[in-house]
């Protein structure tokens, strides 16, 4: 019997149209917003009971606080500080956050097959933050993760030439023809997760790795993007589901392939977070500092739980 040898056609490059999914260029008119999740946890339903000794929910206020009301850390006015809640967070806990000046987005839930799990049950509906990429009205957004402390103006980010320019799609590279066509142009950004270099002891400055933490990223939403996402989740264990969303995105920009992460600088983000990132400046400090971190940074967090407190009230917390 004769066999042919052919080469895997999922693995060869395909053409791109030139025209589709480019990223719209920005002006002044562009719009910019700050996002984070809020789940309801493992609550059945929105009626169970409010959050409001949740301490994602209480970090989530904290959030509000820093990025629409301090003056160290606030954004410029003209940037939205998006909450996006599952259907199980409860109404009186989106009101709190309205009253706090954020804008709370119910994301649809994302259907998953039965492969996609993990041991960590809080993370069940992870991949429901992809919602953001569907959200077109605004040009960039930045995303971080509830536990995040604000240390500095985070909005900054959006003056990166990097975040400013988008980058074209390499059809020479990896590209499979089983997925959703990819986009002609895309822009993502994120950084090395400090678990991979030392977790706590990591050095600073930071080293670079090439998986990125899906806690802080910056890109621009783009409903082909959604798309092409959505058909990576059809197939078999096309990515490592143990960290959900984030091996899902780093699949998706992962370095050899066709949309590359672009590194942002170290001084947006540092996961695993210790004394030498705070020294240092950097923005935010990814970390549940309730209840983990180093001392001097938990009491940080502390004081802007206090503050947060303060300036909207303890009666309404």
């Amino acid at each position: 019997m004769l066999l042919r040898l052919v080469p895997w056609e999922s693995e060869q490059p395909q053409p791109l149209d030139a025209n589709f999914g480019r990223v719209k260029s920005l002006s002044s008119s562009s719009r910019f917003a700050v996002a984070t999740f809020l789940t309801g946890g493992n609550r059945e339903s929105p009626e169970d009971h409010d959050l409001v000794s949740d301490d994602y929910f209480i970090s989530t206020r904290i959030l509000a606080y820093q990025l629409l009301h301090n003056p160290e850390t606030r954004c410029n006015k003209s940037v939205d500080f998006v909450v996006l809640v599952t259907e199980n967070v409860p109404e009186l806990t989106r009101q709190q956050l309205r009253a706090n000046g954020a804008i709370v987005v119910e994301a649809e839930p994302i259907p998953l097959s039965w492969w996609i799990k993990t041991g960590v049950t809080r993370w069940k509906d992870q991949f429901s933050k992809l919602r953001l990429f569907e959200m077109t009205q605004y040009e960039r957004i930045i995303f971080l993760d509830a536990d995040c402390l604000v240390r500095g103006k985070v909005d900054g980010l959006f003056d990166d030439v990097q975040v400013r320019e988008a980058a074209p799609v390499l059809s020479t590279q990896q590209t499979r023809t089983d997925e959703a066509p990819l986009p002609a142009q895309y822009m993502f950004g994120a950084r090395s997760d400090n678990h991979l270099t030392g977790a706590r002891d990591h050095p600073f400055p930071p080293l670079n790795t090439n998986v990125f933490s899906a806690g802080f990223w910056v890109a621009a939403p783009s409903h082909e993007l959604f798309s092409y996402f959505m058909s990576i989740l059809k197939h078999y264990r096309r990515f490592d589901p143990h960290t959900m969303e984030q091996s899902m995105l780093n699949y998706a920009f992962r370095r050899g392939g066709p949309m590359p992460w672009r590194e942002v600088h170290y001084r947006w983000s540092a996961t695993w977070p210790n004394e030498q990132d705070a020294q240092g400046g950097v923005i935010t400090l990814h970390e549940k500092f309730w209840s983990t971190g180093p001392r001097e940074l938990r009491e940080l967090w502390a004081q802007q739980r206090d503050a947060m407190e303060e300036y909207f009230g303890r009666g309404s917390s």
